[in-house]
């Protein structure tokens, strides 16, 4: 496993916790500072749902980012294993791509460029210029770091559907189609997916929980945009894998077949017991080369997919009713 932490890994052992625990910690930090700004400072609460959301999300988003790092460090093994190239080779591309996943710098100027685009769109306006300036200021405050951290995990978010991609370029072993290896990456990915589109649900009602909800068209367009790159993160690289399993079935089936037919003239040609109980044998096996999975994932994945497809919708929906038409 690569040694290597990111600055958001590093910042959150301060507190000598698992990370998941110390996350939660850091958000309840932020949702309790915002409780004293604005009972000695706002003197009103009518914030406190905003700061609650904000708050959750820094400790949602930070967990995310670094048990993604956990797994992705888990999964090079298994990808080692189910690889047919020499694993010295695979296991050093897959540090590499790690490496490269968690890159502190991209993932600090991607968070810092995402940050920029949402004040450029006017994201950051959330309707309380009207109010006190205490409330204007820290809860933008609070804004700023919360998407400075999905910056940073959209970038991780990215980088890892590129990995995926590539992995569906290496060619496999015949014996991974029958094991639970592949079906653990899809796995792993789907709740990847539903990591971000948990992301996503918390950010919409951030802001439908703000005076201007998301009632501008560069917002609605800027939340349906990451709608549907929810589903094509989950789709595309895992439809590659897809690609992947279908090749390598077909050329191990291809080779298998000309084997077969060799068996199959010499148990003919030479009817022994020994001849026809190999063939039998064979026979069997090539049954279960075609009943072969050729998805990365069964049906409780499948589920995942609709719920991916249909929550980001319900969603975008909500903006609309609650934004535009209201």
């Amino acid at each position: 496993m690569s040694p290597h932490k990111t600055h958001l890994e590093r910042a959150i052992s301060i507190l000598s916790l698992p990370y998941y625990w110390a996350g939660i910690v850091v958000g309840a930090l932020f949702f309790l500072i915002s409780i004293i700004i604005m009972a000695y400072l706002e003197k009103s609460f009518a914030n406190i749902i905003s700061y609650f959301i904000v708050s959750t999300l820094i400790a949602q988003q930070i967990i995310i980012v670094i048990w993604a790092h956990e797994k992705i460090k888990k999964l090079k093994d298994i990808f080692v294993d189910i690889a047919e190239l020499p694993p010295e080779y695979v296991a050093k591309w897959y540090d590499g791509q790690e490496s490269d996943i968690f890159n502190d710098k991209k993932m600090f100027l991607t968070g810092i460029f995402i940050t920029a685009i949402a004040i450029a769109l006017g994201l950051d306006q959330l309707g309380l210029a009207s109010q006190p300036y205490y409330t204007y200021a820290f809860l933008k405050i609070y804004y700023y770091f919360a998407h400075y951290i999905m910056g940073a995990g959209l970038y991780v978010w990215i980088a890892t559907a590129s990995m995926v991609y590539k992995m569906g370029k290496f060619p496999l072993r015949i014996d991974v189609l029958l094991s639970k290896n592949i079906r653990f990456k899809g796995v792993l990915y789907s709740k990847f997916t539903l990591c971000a589109a948990s992301v996503y649900i918390s950010w919409g009602l951030f802001h439908l929980s703000t005076p201007l909800k998301l009632s501008t068209l560069p917002a609605i367009l800027w939340f349906s945009s990451f709608a549907i790159l929810l589903c094509a993160y989950f789709i595309l690289p895992q439809y590659s894998i897809h690609q992947m399993m279908i090749k390598t079935k077909k050329e191990k089936l291809l080779i298998f077949s000309t084997y077969l037919k060799d068996k199959a003239e010499d148990a003919l040609l030479n009817p022994t017991q020994e001849n026809a109980s190999r063939l039998k044998n064979m026979l069997e096996v090539q049954c279960q080369l075609d009943k072969m999975c050729e998805w990365p994932f069964g049906s409780y994945e499948v589920l995942h997919i609709v719920l991916i497809i249909i929550i980001p919708l319900i969603v975008v929906i909500l903006e609309i009713i609650f934004g535009v038409i209201k």
